[in-house]
């Protein structure tokens, strides 16, 4: 007696096989997407908290001549396909977190310790649409904040 597979046993597996990725790929893909919106908001969030926390403690005197990398090491662009470097000036100036050159949010320093976090105009790419709509970010964006008022000197 052979032993091997039957034409119909192997069918068999390969449909099997078949249904099992048409089923996981979308999945992976969703996964995909929520790990690249958990990112953007994840950066949102610590360059928030650290550029309040840097102006809280140094006062608007190092405001204006300190470096972004020495009030926060998230991952801020100056154009979308431009990270910021350690020379790049923490104020004046306007950061933004983008999704495939697609602004999802951007910083805008000024000169008095005051920062706007705002959404990014352009509605067409899902990925940015999602972070606007994360509570993280709704609660925090389209905002002016003025850091500690201008009294904080040290």
């Amino acid at each position: 007696m052979k032993k091997a597979f039957t034409m119909v046993e192997l069918i068999f597996v390969i449909v099997i096989i078949g249904i099992l990725a048409a089923v996981a790929i979308p999945k992976l893909a969703a996964t995909r997407d929520d790990a690249v919106i958990s990112t953007i908001v994840g950066n949102a969030k610590v360059a928030y908290n650290d550029i309040s926390a840097f102006y809280l403690s140094q006062g608007n005197s190092l405001w204006n001549s300190a470096s972004i990398r020495t009030a926060t090491n998230a991952l801020l662009n100056s154009s979308c396909n431009t990270l910021v470097d350690d020379n790049t000036s923490l104020s004046p100036n306007t950061f933004v977190l983008c999704h495939d050159e697609v602004i999802c949010l951007s910083f805008q320093t000024t000169t008095q310790g005051t920062f706007i976090l705002a959404d990014g105009v352009d509605t067409s790419d899902s990925i940015c649409e999602a972070v606007k709509s994360d509570p993280a970010i709704s609660s925090i964006s389209n905002k002016t904040y003025v850091l500690g008022g201008e009294t904080i000197v040290r």
